[in-house]
């Protein structure tokens, strides 16, 4: 006889493990995509989120472009004042939106990462990292939510020790979006912690020398916003404020019998400071 069924016969489900064993099935029902698509997709993010500041850009242009035009065109018919009426307040075809996006110029990828390394704007440079937190920020709230789920609903992070909170992050959180947990984890027991992942999977793949200057490796640098913004998230949903949550990265050597002789040379260090206890 089987132990197992033996066992549920005797202890009927509760609600909870049901709900669990649903959501499971669930899981496994759903189509699967492959790492390296998914990978991909992370990645495209980056170039993604220079794209849609660019238009964003040119959508405040087209605006003020056209208070301008409304302006000038009230003064020449006499009218004194010219009534400024904001783009969104206009109708669609006020707009003429089908028209702009007909003329939208499409860059491939590698052109728009390119153009975000060497983006003199700082502003405009800010507003993209700051966008790419927040999509990494969104991330790990609901991973959070739906690994504590599907695991155990009743854990009280609360009751937990940060160290195991990060734990939690390098183990069950990295696995699940990188198939890979975090390599090494330091602590000075005092809310500060180092999560070092000598082989981050989204920028494995790019080819730098050991040596690289400094302009390439700002090129790689917006690629570590959306897990800066992962972990901000997973703390977020576990009941530490965002805004007493500090999340930088570095580059660091990988170990010596580490360093590929292709690929992407250097390790990252997530550097978590954390100032408060969970609500």
């Amino acid at each position: 006889m089987d132990p197992g069924r033996n066992y549920q016969a005797n202890h009927p489900l509760t609600e909870q493990e049901k709900k669990q064993q649903q959501f499971r099935l669930f899981q496994e029902s759903l189509p699967k995509v492959s790492q390296l698509a998914f990978q991909m997709l992370l990645n495209e993010i980056v170039p993604q989120a220079m794209a849609v500041e660019n238009e964003l850009n040119d959508l405040n242009s087209l605006e003020q472009t056209g208070d301008r035009t409304s302006a000038v065109e009230g003064e020449r018919k006499g009218e004194g004042e010219a009534e400024n009426i904001p783009i969104n307040d206009l109708s669609l075809q006020e707009k003429e939106v089908s028209s702009y996006n007909t003329n939208l110029k499409i860059q491939p990828s590698h052109k728009l990462i390119m153009e975000l390394a060497e983006l003199e704007d700082e502003e405009k440079y800010n507003n993209i990292l700051k966008r790419l937190r927040n999509i990494g920020f969104e991330m790990g709230k609901k991973m959070c939510e739906m690994l504590v789920f599907s695991n155990n609903p009743n854990l009280h992070f609360k009751e937990m020790d940060l160290l195991l909170i990060m734990k939690f992050i390098c183990r069950d959180v990295w696995k699940q979006l990188y198939e890979k947990p975090i390599d090494n984890l330091k602590t000075n027991h005092r809310g500060t912690f180092y999560l070092i992942d000598y082989n981050y999977k989204p920028i494995q793949a790019f080819s730098l020398s050991e040596e690289a200057p400094a302009k390439e490796l700002k090129m790689v640098e917006p690629f570590l916003e959306i897990p800066l913004g992962l972990i901000k998230g997973v703390l977020a949903s576990l009941g530490y404020s965002p805004e007493e949550v500090i999340c930088i990265s570095s580059f660091v050597d990988k170990p010596a019998d580490d360093r590929p002789k292709y690929g992407f040379p250097k390790g990252v260090s997530f550097h978590v400071q954390v100032n408060m206890k969970p609500k």
